[in-house]
């Protein structure tokens, strides 16, 4: 392709100093408000530690997979209980989680889509973190605490009385039970599978690498070596190059001296931004390079990281936290304040 040539001259403009702290942004970041201080609990029945790292990570549910699963599947891999309940504060859903027991209370009269909608923002943080009690406004602001009154049942706490036809099941299944399955089975004959089964970490690099080249017209390399060391935080660069006629063509560099499946996660990021320019909000430095990060977060929403965990999946292997930042200009990390998100 005869852009390459001309494109390639692009990696001189990332200049990296030898060191450098990089301020962060994330536009697919959804910003929550607290109830209270909270620690993480692991909360989603992770399994026993004798199972081996790829075998115990492709069991436990993501956060993305509150946004690409059923929500049926979903409540049924958590063992969960819907019902509708007025609730108080302009609140329109809350999840409570207890002595194995989920509770989803949405308030009555909302659009089936809006409904589903807050569930996925319930269980996607859920997920992330375990919490006890989590509400959902109107305004899609999040509260949370982390313990609730344990020695009561979550249906007697906050639903009030229930219409046993329509309320909680006396006897709900046990959530935490269901968190030792293989999350993959979950995905089987949905729009989500692999394309060509679960692969290694190498082979899924190699398909979004071509997806990249092919798809999308662009460039896809390993970080030179020349460029080393990077900044710290720096995990990928994505170019934006252009050919003769204006057409854009992505240009994607993702360093190798990092674990296989972070690489994997980032090439998806970097091929889900590539390919979703339009979504993100944090504009890149003049030279048109985003720098990306690599300490992924919880998808929160639709948006790359979602685009990026669902590229991941269906080339073969099962993400991880996927939502990287994307960070300030090296040479602008120690004056800019941080990216708006």
């Amino acid at each position: 392709m005869q852009h390459r040539a001309s494109y390639r001259q692009r990696l001189a403009l990332l200049s990296f100093p030898a060191k450098g702290s990089i301020m962060e942004a994330n536009s697919d970041r959804t910003v929550t408000n607290s109830a209270r201080v909270c620690k993480e609990q692991s909360g989603t029945g992770a399994p026993q530690a004798l199972t081996p790292a790829p075998e115990r990570a492709a069991s436990l549910l993501r956060a993305h997979d509150a946004w690409a699963l059923p929500v049926e599947v979903l409540g049924d891999a958590l063992g969960a209980t819907f019902f509708e309940k007025e609730l108080i504060d302009d609140h329109q859903a809350w999840l409570i989680a207890l002595r194995g027991r989920i509770v989803v209370a949405t308030v009555p009269g909302l659009s089936e889509e809006a409904k589903k909608h807050h569930i996925r923002r319930l269980f996607s943080e859920y997920i992330s973190h375990g919490w006890a009690a989590i509400t959902v406004d109107a305004e899609e602001e999040v509260t949370f605490a982390e313990t609730f009154l344990e020695e009561v049942d979550p249906a007697e706490t906050f639903l009030g009385e229930v219409d046993p036809e329509h309320g909680p099941a006396d006897d709900p299944p046990d959530g935490g039970a269901k968190q030792s399955m293989d999350v993959r089975d979950l995905y089987e004959g949905s729009a989500y599978a692999p394309l060509h089964g679960w692969r290694s970490d190498e082979e899924v690099i190699t398909a979004l690498r071509t997806l990249i080249t092919d798809a999308l017209a662009g460039t896809a390399e390993d970080m030179p070596e020349e460029v080393y060391p990077l900044p710290e935080g720096v995990g990928a660069v994505v170019a934006i190059g252009y050919d003769e006629q204006g057409a854009l063509h992505p240009l994607v560099w993702v360093r190798t001296d990092i674990s296989s499946g972070l690489r994997a996660d980032l090439w998806g990021y970097c091929a889900a931004l590539s390919a979703s320019l339009d979504r993100v909000d944090v504009e890149p430095d003049e030279n048109g390079i985003f720098y990306v990060g690599m300490e992924g977060s919880p998808v929160t929403g639709p948006g790359v990281a979602l685009l990026a965990a669902a590229m991941v999946q269906r080339m073969g292997r099962r993400p991880e936290d996927c939502a990287f930042p994307l960070l300030a200009p090296p040479s602008q990390a120690e004056e800019t304040p941080p990216l708006a998100a």
